[in-house]
């Protein structure tokens, strides 16, 4: 029977001893057999204890750098309309009998289109008798146009009475509110009047010499007021002005 003994002599040299017997091995052997051995031990356990030679490649994750915020998108700049504006044609069209318009003014710088409405009304009239109402700033936006109840049904109006009735059954009622024998009109409310005359104009077929205003028609009044000047809006509604509504 064999001892094998592992030892270390003097030097660092290792020695194997067999029965008293020293075989001295260098370092590199003796290191060699150690490795053999321990190879064959992992050999054995199936590889449990497995040196990874070669480490896969780190892995790279995905930026997480928050995305840049989105703009806000330009607003469109506001477009200039230039007729016709709300309500100005009607669902069913514009009918074939206006040969004319008449040009009003209430006298009254807090006139109201309802309460217009309302004052004709109580007259016995079944509605507010004019097409259109334009306000002046004072309790109705300036140079806004007020379309009345009439326009949208086409109806004939209750504006401007004098024998046959012409000028009702066939004139579009225009009224601007306020007191026109005081003052003259707002620069927008002769802005809006313009473009209202104008567009009817064309869309009518009314020529220039047929815009008419009330006291010219009847003679038995001063509306629409010593300022007011028709020959201004005639100029104002030349054919030139006006070719933008001819489409």
């Amino acid at each position: 029977m064999y001892l094998y003994r592992l030892a270390t002599g003097r030097g660092g040299s290792h020695a194997l001893q067999e029965s008293g017997t020293v075989t001295r091995l260098n370092r590199r052997g003796w290191m060699g057999g150690v490795l053999a051995v321990l190879f064959a031990a992992g050999c054995q356990q199936g590889g449990a204890n497995r040196v990874v030679e070669v480490l896969p490649d780190p892995l790279l994750r995905p930026s997480h750098r928050p995305a840049p915020p989105k703009q806000p998108p330009t607003p469109e700049k506001p477009r200039v309309a230039r007729g016709p504006h709300d309500g100005w044609v009607p669902a069913g069209g514009i009918s074939k009998r206006w040969q004319c318009i008449v040009i009003h003014h209430s006298a009254n710088d807090r006139d109201t289109p309802d309460g217009m409405a309302d004052w004709h009304v109580q007259r016995g009239w079944d509605e507010l008798g004019y097409h259109f109402v334009i306000g002046n700033g004072v309790r109705y936006p300036d140079g806004q146009v007020h379309v009345g109840s009439r326009w949208p049904k086409q109806k004939t109006g209750a504006h401007c009475k004098v024998p046959g009735n012409y000028y009702n059954e066939h004139g579009i009622g225009i009224c601007l509110i306020g007191n026109l024998n005081r003052h003259g009109p707002s620069a927008r409310q002769m802005q809006a009047l313009t473009e209202l005359v104008a567009f009817l104009m064309v869309r009518c077929n009314i020529p220039a010499e047929r815009v008419y205003t009330h006291g010219g028609v009847t003679r038995k009044t001063e509306c629409p007021g010593r300022h007011f000047s028709l020959s201004e809006i005639r100029r104002r509604v030349s054919r030139e002005s006006v070719a933008a509504y001819a489409k």
